[in-house]
């Protein structure tokens, strides 16, 4: 942050860095992890010349109100730190452009909202989160990474969305918001999944072919209240995660005994 804005900072737990001081190299080479802030109103508008010292940092974090579009569109060659594993961005209501900047070792990438990118700029991307467009472009583009997770914070289709995702093999998905997802029909064309989250999807109904995925380990279900079937998940083997949050009546009677086996269970809000 800015020095002149440390009264206003109320957060706790972090190191605080300001940017527009004198800073020592060494110091900022054992920095890991980042967060811009700055107050609303006064947000950052370019990407501060101290991230690019950080040649340890691993981790970038960027937030709407404390800091705008810009920061990303005005990226040149050399600003972001090569050591860059993973970035999160949520600062802009419009579609947001990659410039033509290459972050060679970013493994993970969140993007909360509408995103243009190309594919050579992440070589090495194995997680993606990323509200899709309507054309799904950005998603399909998006597949012909060598991705093992991937998040869409709104799934604009029906069950077709499973079809879409067959070519890439994904190990993880999460379908994270939407009205048109009505059953899972069709997910059996996934059967790698080993970890699957479902957030606010407010139509959806029939999970019991969930049963034709034998690899799933880790199920996340939250907030999405109509979903019947939910027996399919005695029929998974490898289970031992499950998050059932804020679901209503789903008859979770039916599988007390498969949840007593598991490692982790939380039914919060779930019966």
């Amino acid at each position: 942050m800015h020095s002149t804005h440390q009264d206003q900072y109320v957060g706790s737990g972090s190191d605080l860095v300001f940017y527009d001081q004198p800073y020592d190299t060494e110091q900022l080479s054992s920095i890991t992890n980042v967060r811009l802030w700055a107050p609303i109103g006064s947000p950052i508008d370019r990407l501060p010349k101290i991230i690019t010292a950080m040649t340890g940092l691993k981790a970038l974090r960027l937030v709407s109100g404390w800091v705008l579009p810009s920061v990303i569109t005005q990226l040149r060659q050399g600003d972001l730190p090569e050591s860059l594993e993973e970035l999160s961005v949520n600062i802009s209501e419009r579609t947001l452009v990659w410039p033509d900047v290459v972050v060679p070792k970013l493994q993970t990438l969140y993007v909360g909202e509408p995103f243009r990118f190309k594919n050579e700029n992440f070589p090495e991307l194995r997680a993606l989160s990323l509200y899709p467009q309507r054309s799904l472009n950005n998603v399909r583009q998006a597949l012909e990474l060598p991705l093992e997770e991937l998040n869409l914070l709104n799934v604009p289709i029906g069950e077709e969305v499973f079809r879409l995702l067959e070519p890439a093999g994904l190990r993880r998905l999460g379908l994270l918001g939407g009205r048109t997802l009505t059953s899972v029909t069709g997910i059996g064309v996934l059967p790698q999944l080993e970890s699957l989250r479902w957030k606010n999807l407010s139509a959806l109904g029939d999970i019991s072919e969930l049963a034709a995925l034998h690899q799933l380990e880790i199920l996340d279900i939250q907030y999405c209240k109509k979903i019947t079937g939910i027996t399919a998940l005695n029929d998974l083997p490898r289970l031992r995660e499950v998050t059932l949050v804020g679901c209503g009546n789903i008859g979770l009677n039916r599988i007390e005994a498969k949840l007593s086996t598991l490692e982790r269970a939380d039914t919060g809000a779930t019966t």
